[in-house]
């Protein structure tokens, strides 16, 4: 039964009516207008719209566009993130040898889509499937695909700048609020290979220009862990840079 509705044959007819049309229309969705739903001036009008926000409530159905310009899809299509993993990562992949900026990315896309690029970025940078240079102080990206193979093969080898791992660190200070964060959050955001960039975290400590703190090593991730540095035998999560 769908709250606040009486169960009736009008119901199950519209609920039947939206989640048909939503399955053939699969990934690519319906806006409102191609739904064709009866008209809002008839009893059964009235009540599709009215299930319509009750199944996307439920999660059967999700918008993959914004709330004033939804694009509905079935459940099994409503994927954001993935959407904009592959996006991004075709779009890197036609710009070539062309740097790109995240706002190029993010302004690429649109809706629910949007709001999943940070995250999409993470993950491809994370995976390898992206580069992240610094051009004029600024994180730019290139697909690994566009880089000669010389370069490509070993840019994982590439031991990270000073510049570029504060730029990434000062990137994850104005996303959590706090001096004091996360190695494996700095790493996502700079890229290339982590042993590298753990040793020049290591450095920057030895030579004073960082900290680093333990952390809470019961509640951190996998990932995290992997991305900690040791200190005199002691695993450190965090870092702070005091330049």
């Amino acid at each position: 039964m769908i709250e606040g509705l009486t169960l009736n044959r009008e119901n199950l007819g519209c609920e039947d009516l939206i989640l048909k049309r939503l399955s053939e229309a699969g990934p690519t969705g319906l806006t409102p207008t191609q739904f064709k739903l009866p008209s809002l001036s008839s009893q059964r009008g009235k009540v599709c719209r009215q299930l319509l926000g009750q199944l996307l409530k439920q999660g059967k159905i999700g918008n993959l566009g914004t709330r004033h310009r939804p694009i509905f899809v079935i459940a099994q299509y409503y994927l954001p993130l993935e959407l904009a993993y592959e996006q991004i990562e075709m779009i890197a992949k036609e710009s070539g040898t062309r740097l790109r900026s995240r706002s190029f990315f993010v302004n690429s896309l649109k809706g629910a889509v949007k709001l999943k690029a940070d995250e999409a970025l993470k993950l491809l940078i994370q995976e390898g499937q992206l580069v992240k240079l610094m051009w004029a102080g600024r994180p730019v990206y290139v697909h690994i695909s566009s880089l000669p193979q010389s370069l490509s093969s070993s840019i994982n080898g590439i031991i990270p700048s000073n510049a570029e791992i504060l730029q990434a660190y000062r990137e994850t200070v104005d996303e959590f609020g706090y001096a004091d964060v996360m190695i494996q959050e700095v790493f996502l955001r700079l890229g290339g290979e982590l042993d590298s960039f753990k040793e020049a975290l290591k450095e920057a400590c030895q030579k004073g220009r960082a900290i680093a703190s333990v952390g809470d090593w019961s509640l951190s991730s996998k990932e995290e862990k992997k991305a900690a540095i040791y200190i005199n035998g002691t695993a450190h999560l965090r870092i702070r840079f005091t330049e």
